[in-house]
């Protein structure tokens, strides 16, 4: 889950795997494979960055020496 802020300022969390997409117009449009879509105060590059973040700590790679 991503956090975010819309307009109004209320705070929601979303599932980055439900995002479709998001446009920047001049607030960002975060469009879900629903069909459902939010206007959120972030910028795209800040969306994408929480994103980044959220795979990084999805994954973890561990380093074995044998």
């Amino acid at each position: 889950m991503i956090k975010l802020t819309r307009l109004n300022g209320e705070v929601i969390y979303l599932n980055y795997f439900q995002i479709q997409y998001v446009v920047s117009i001049p607030e960002s449009k975060v469009m879900m494979v629903n069909g459902d879509y939010y206007l959120v105060k972030d910028t795209v590059e800040h969306i994408l960055q929480k994103v980044t973040e959220f795979l990084h700590s999805a994954v973890a790679f561990e380093t074995k020496i044998m």
